[in-house]
């Protein structure tokens, strides 16, 4: 219900500032009732990328590379020689055209040998800049280990995909890594799938088991925590485990997600649901008084017959309430105990 004003304070209103004013749930961005996808809400264990690393050697540098102090680079240049057949004794044969890297990459699951990967590159030594380098063939291992890619190639400076801040001892190499060996995760352990919500929450839980059990018409699924729903796969898909995968996750439920009001009391702005309840109250600030739920009234009271922050926070912003002044008045609903609702702040 919209809520009704009755009187307003006396005088010329105040100018209304714009208040952003989002209705979103937070965490998830999902409206209250509003029903997703399975495949949305959880991720099924074991399906995750795994990070590989490795230490490389970057040559071609214009002078910019590793000093003579640089033992890490060193001990990587004679290595690489002997490798070439050249053996250069205990002499140092570092220069500033080499640098020594930390070479690290995300593994997909699923990957394939032969499939190409992103890879970053990071200097361990006193390097001024990698530009105009090239890494060397460098292993990549994971944590079991074993090698599964292989790096090498011209380097880019900057931070990948425009993140984080450009430097010149960070680069990366676009499809610079060549998967070496398959990685096929196991997401079936004894017969079953364990699915992992994204956002623990008790009901939604409850409400996935219910829908995979009422879909496949057999109790294969139980909620074993709020996080966590274990779902045993059914004997006439053993063979077909990518079938019954996407039936799974095609199925929707109803999200449910605890009330939280989110302030930020430099720019003013609300993040909340719109059907976050306050219980009734009389509010007085600075010369307004405001009842929420039903009341008697009065000739300079407000009262919203609706009860929710939504409603307040319309009705306020309506009569030029400023946002300092509603994330007051938020806090003070929230310490008298009527907002219903957790209260966060940025």
């Amino acid at each position: 219900m919209r809520p009704k004003v009755l009187a307003m304070r006396e005088g010329r209103p105040m100018q209304v500032r714009l208040l952003i004013l989002l209705f979103l749930v937070w965490r998830g961005e999902l409206s209250l009732g509003q029903e997703s996808r399975i495949k949305d809400l959880v991720m099924i264990k074991g399906n995750r990328t795994n990070e590989l690393m490795g230490i490389g050697l970057v040559v071609g540098l214009n002078a910019t590379g590793d000093s003579p102090a640089s033992t890490t680079t060193s001990d990587a240049m004679r290595t690489l020689l002997n490798r070439l057949g050249m053996d250069p004794g205990d002499n140092a044969v570092i220069t500033q055209a080499s640098a020594a890297v930390v070479v690290t990459a995300q593994l997909p699951p699923f990957a394939r040998n032969g499939d190409q990967l992103d890879v970053k590159l990071s200097v361990i030594g006193d390097a001024t800049s990698l530009a105009g380098g090239t890494l060397l063939m460098t292993p990549l291992k994971a944590g079991d280990g074993n090698v599964y890619a292989i790096a090498r190639g011209p380097i880019i400076i900057g931070p990948a995909n425009g993140e984080g801040v450009e430097s010149l001892t960070v680069a990366h190499i676009p499809n610079g890594g060549q998967i070496e060996r398959d990685f096929i995760p196991n997401i079936v352990r004894q017969g079953k799938l364990d699915l992992s919500l994204q956002t623990p929450d008790f009901t939604t839980s409850s409400r996935i088991t219910k829908a995979i059990n009422t879909f496949f018409r057999e109790f294969i699924a139980q909620s074993t925590d709020a996080s966590l729903v274990q779902v045993r796969i059914p004997s006439r898909y053993k063979d077909k485990i990518v079938e019954f995968i996407s039936q799974l996750e095609r199925l929707s439920v109803e999200v449910d997600q605890k009330a939280i009001v989110v302030l930020n009391e430099r720019t003013g702005t609300v993040v909340m649901g719109a059907e976050v309840k306050i219980s009734p109250i009389v509010l007085s600030h600075k010369g307004l008084s405001i009842e929420v739920g039903e009341g008697q009234g009065a000739e300079t009271m407000v009262e919203l017959k609706g009860s929710t922050v939504g409603d307040l926070v319309k009705s306020l912003n309506a009569m030029g309430v400023q946002p300092s002044d509603l994330v007051s008045i938020l806090q003070s609903i929230h310490a008298s105990g009527a907002l219903r609702a957790e209260l966060r702040y940025l």
